[in-house]
């Protein structure tokens, strides 16, 4: 520890704070805010996202899930870099995925969707990416088109298609228990979440009181992306390969039970032809095992219709309640 941060009573690893030259704002949401930064012993450009202590209910919890997010190793996982802290907050530092997200892409992209054989490279990416966290045990519980990064910018690898492409923002994942461990809290972007979130016990305080939700209901939730992508316009779907439509209906299966894992799902038909197979090396060497720490109708338009700031429903508890950036809100609001 740095004598000046000890007579400060700052944390250990705050000197790292001077490691880096933190710049203009990328994102904010309800409970933290993203900004560039650069690293000042290598140049690498980050994004940090940086959380006030005082919005964090179960600190030791948060530390958990930081840490947890340096483990993570995958193509189609953001990296995590390393985190540090001072008194009042905590700073996350990611790899800065400067390609835009997918939702801009889409709401860019003619009739809001994107053809098929560049749907289904996004796509593998994803279920490539879930079903390595779902061989943690770990449920990211707010897939959607806003938390999904390009590194690049889509078409600048065709030979990858629009594979360069990463899933981030873990502020909701979830550790599940191996052998049929369960979730209660209703968690996520409503439009996206999983029918077995919404038991017709009803929802108590945030927790759902039927038999709760596992892994799977991240396979609903990429089921709902791939319809924004290209096959939720009725009109298309005459267009439209009878696989990537088997593939659809698999996903957003409404039973649980019935529904394929992510692992099933990355060897249906119509994503063994994306160009990015076969599954990335890093999908097939998991590291140690996690332990969890102790204590919608096709007539439903998503495209320019789906909202960029509703992320989470009103029933996930405060530490987990936020909303995705809207740049032109917030000009609006400086004016």
């Amino acid at each position: 520890m740095h004598l000046f941060d000890y007579l400060t009573g700052q944390p250990a690893s705050h000197h790292r704070k001077r490691h880096y030259s933190i710049k203009e704002t990328l994102g904010v949401g309800g409970f933290a805010v993203v900004k560039r930064a650069t690293a000042l012993d290598t140049g690498r450009e980050v994004a940090v996202k940086i959380i006030p202590k005082e919005k964090i209910r179960d600190h030791e919890q948060q530390i958990f899930r930081q840490n947890t997010l340096l483990r993570l190793k995958h193509p189609h996982i953001i990296e995590t870099v390393e985190w540090y802290e001072s008194s009042s907050k905590y700073y996350l530092v990611f790899e800065l995925a400067a390609g835009g997200e997918l939702f801009e892409h889409l709401m860019e992209s003619p009739g809001y969707r994107f053809p098929e054989a560049e749907a289904r490279e996004v796509v593998y990416a994803l279920v490539d990416g879930v079903a390595y966290l779902h061989g943690l045990n770990i449920a990211h519980r707010d897939l959607k088109p806003e938390n999904v990064l390009y590194r690049t910018p889509p078409g600048s690898h065709p030979e990858v298609g629009h594979d360069d492409c990463v899933i981030s923002d873990f502020g909701l994942a979830a550790y599940v228990e191996p052998n049929g461990g369960r979730l209660f809290t209703v968690a996520g972007s409503a439009g996206y979440s999983a029918p077995e979130m919404y038991p017709e016990e009803g929802v108590l305080n945030g927790e759902g009181q039927g038999r709760g939700y596992g892994l799977k209901a991240d396979v609903w939730s990429l089921g709902v992306i791939a319809r924004t992508t290209e096959l939720y316009f009725p009109r298309s779907w005459e267009t439209v390969s009878e696989e990537a439509k088997d593939f659809i209906r698999k996903l957003l299966t409404v039973n649980e039970d019935e529904r394929p894992t992510a692992a099933e799902a990355l060897d249906h038909p119509w994503l063994r032809s994306a160009l990015s197979r076969p599954p990335s090396p890093a999908a097939l060497s998991k590291p140690a095992s996690l332990a969890p720490h102790d204590p919608p109708t096709d007539e439903q338009r998503l495209g320019p219709s789906l909202s960029r700031t509703e992320t989470v429903t009103n029933h996930a508890p405060l530490f987990e309640r936020r909303s995705t950036f809207d740049a032109a809100r917030e000009q609006q609001a400086k004016v």
